[in-house]
């Protein structure tokens, strides 16, 4: 790609050979693309890069400057963690469509594993490497990276920002210690900088300082799944992280097993030896039944008991029960304890999760099938 990107520009007269000859030494010296290394060197305007690599390679482009105006909601919907195992950048949202901007949107499996992770359908957009890295720094506050943009930029860049104009300015609005808000006027080359001190401990823990068993991580995890066991651990360690106490049981004939179990953060070890028999009335019989959750607490029957006790659980704990069907056959049930007043998101999470486990358990089913042909 790389060495069709610089034939391209060279037929089209963008570049000259000895242009194109100075970008793949930086690339290789700075490791990055070679259509970044040639708009930092000044030798191609970004509009014309970003259409050639759009014909190319049949995709819409993103410009930078579509990058610098990324609405709040967006950002706060994908995790930083994403951010920086795929390096891409996400610029819109509308409807369940996310507009993703990225260095090779023709990287099917990245694409398909953060449909997979996010439950958006994404849209891939062609952008130089540059201009995503750029908007991290932006909104992700990453600091790292930028510097090797900042190297290869000609000297002539750093003369015409030494004689800019000191009395050019811009606007921002800072918070005091007294919680006024005041509007500060700075050089305008000290824009990006003047955000940093904006960042608070909140938003570090909405962009990436996140527990270690994230929704996201749980989520790349599953996607990486090689086989049903693993899938539960992901599932029950999420659990344990963010409810405590909970329990997956694996539907198997006429009675419910016990799979995996989290009891205030630690695993059960007897779980195994538990038993439900799916003949009598029981809160796993009702899911599994109905194919529907159920919120709230168990009705006294001699089952419910018996899940109660095997969880080390008063009558009166409130509980989320949940089936996991594939294919339209229950093979697993989940018991969370989960406070009603603190459910919120979290609960809505949880149910992505079962979903999602839903379809990394059809995915393994087929696979295994597929082997034994």
């Amino acid at each position: 790609m790389q060495l069709k990107l610089g034939e391209l520009l060279l037929q089209q007269k963008l570049i000259t050979a000895e242009q194109l000859k100075e970008a793949l030494h930086n690339q290789v010296v700075y490791g990055i693309r070679l259509g970044s290394a040639l708009m930092e060197m000044g030798y191609v305007e970004e509009e014309k890069l970003v259409r050639v690599l759009s014909e190319t390679l049949g995709v819409p482009f993103v410009a930078g400057h579509e990058l610098s105006s990324i609405p709040k909601k967006v950002i706060d919907e994908f995790s930083q963690a994403l951010v920086i195992r795929y390096q891409v950048m996400p610029f819109k949202l509308e409807r369940n469509r996310l507009g993703l901007a990225m260095t090779n949107p023709n990287d099917f499996k990245a694409i398909e594993e953060i449909a997979f992770i996010t439950g958006r359908i994404v849209q891939p957009h062609i952008s130089p490497d540059i201009c995503i890295s750029h908007a991290q720094a932006r909104y992700y506050r990453f600091s790292e990276g930028e510097t090797r943009y900042q190297q290869i930029a000609r000297s002539g860049t750093d003369k015409d920002l030494a004689h800019a104009n000191k009395n050019e300015t811009v606007k921002i609005t800072a918070t005091q210690e007294n919680g006024e808000r005041l509007n500060v006027y700075i050089p305008v080359q000290f824009e990006d900088f003047a955000l940093l001190h904006s960042f608070t401990e909140e938003d570090g823990a909405k962009q990436g300082k996140r527990l270690p068993n994230s929704f996201e991580r749980a989520c790349v995890e599953l996607a990486e799944a090689h086989t049903p066991d693993d899938a539960a651990d992901i599932l029950i360690g999420y659990i344990g992280a963010h409810f405590g106490t909970g329990a997956l049981f694996a539907i198997k004939g006429d009675q419910a097993e016990g799979w995996r179990g989290m009891r205030q953060g630690t695993p059960i070890e007897n779980i195994r030896e538990m038993r439900v028999v799916m003949a009598q009335s029981s809160v796993l019989k009702d899911v599994v039944s109905t194919g529907n959750f159920f919120l709230g607490q168990l009705a006294g029957k001699p089952e419910n008991q018996h899940i109660l006790k095997i969880m080390n659980l008063t009558n009166d704990a409130p509980l989320f029960v949940a089936p996991i069907i594939i294919m339209n056959k229950p093979i697993a049930a989940v018991l969370v304890q989960a406070e009603t007043e603190e459910l919120g998101p979290r609960l809505n999470r949880l149910q992505m999760l079962i979903k999602k486990m839903t379809l990394v358990f059809e995915m393994l089913t087929i696979k295994n099938k597929i082997l034994r042909i």
